[in-house]
């Protein structure tokens, strides 16, 4: 078997991520988004934050409220954070992650790389003071920045899957880490990361899978791993219009 994988540099930073160092334990980063649109504030408050940046305000808040994260237990810790707004949002997470492949491949950052919809003087400057909060799911995976990857064969390592929620104008996107291939080529499995505002207590940052059971038929039709009481929400995601989801490929990887 021939087995692709993303760099250990952006393997290593994700793992922060499913391993935030709080209280002597290992805590899960949990999920949130900036319903609301604040504007305004830290963008560790807005689900936009580096792993360091969500573990230093979870510190102050514990420290402001009285929460002692040494007696809490991993699951008191993720309540804390949650009831707070302190998580990471899916493209904030996937940004992070891309921005370091982009240092492995000596290129600039992902949102000097990224076209916008919006060029004009305003949104440009508001793209350098917030470059992380300015990206969205559906900016990410859009055809104005990815090629569709319409054959199985074709996935490789940080590739994007778009996808979208059951409520109005809601995106998600994961970024496949791992493909695993027969000698022949065929794709036969890929690794796929995520933060998914689902999955009920264990929302948040997550891996999964998907098993090429049949090579014939397409994406949705695989075997998707990664269930919590018998759901897969990712999965679930991908259905929702399903003809504009699928994998993506970022056009600045082909230059």
């Amino acid at each position: 078997m021939e087995i692709e994988s993303l760099p250990e540099s952006v393997l290593n930073l994700a793992q922060k991520y499913f391993e935030l160092p709080l209280g002597g334990k290992k805590v899960v980063c949990p999920y949130f988004m900036n319903i609301k649109k604040q504007r305004a504030g830290l963008r560790v408050m807005v689900g936009k934050g580096s792993w360091a940046e969500i573990v230093h305000e979870t510190k102050v808040w514990a420290q402001l409220k009285g929460f002692s994260l040494e007696k809490a237990g991993e699951g008191e810790i993720r309540e804390f954070m949650m009831k707070l707004g302190i998580g990471i949002d899916c493209s904030g997470f996937v940004v992070y992650l891309l921005n370091q492949w982009m240092k492995e491949l000596n290129k600039s950052s992902i949102w000097h790389n990224l076209k916008y919809k919006e060029n004009g003087l305003y949104f440009t400057f508001r793209r350098f003071l917030r470059p992380v909060e300015n990206i969205s799911a559906n900016l990410m995976t859009s055809e104005l920045n990815c090629f569709k990857i319409t054959e199985l064969n074709d996935i490789v390592p940080g590739d994007l899957i778009r996808a979208k929620g059951k409520q109005n104008n809601a995106h998600h996107v994961a970024l496949i880490t791992k493909t695993y291939k027969d000698k022949s080529g065929n794709l036969e499995k890929f690794d796929y990361i995520h933060s998914h505002r689902f999955y009920e207590k264990e929302n948040g940052v997550r891996q999964g899978s998907v098993e090429i059971t049949k090579p014939t038929e397409s994406l949705k039709d695989q075997k998707w791993e990664d269930h919590y009481n018998g759901k897969n929400y990712m999965l679930e995601d991908l259905l929702v219009d399903y003809e504009d989801n699928g994998v993506r490929r970022l056009k600045f990887l082909q230059n």
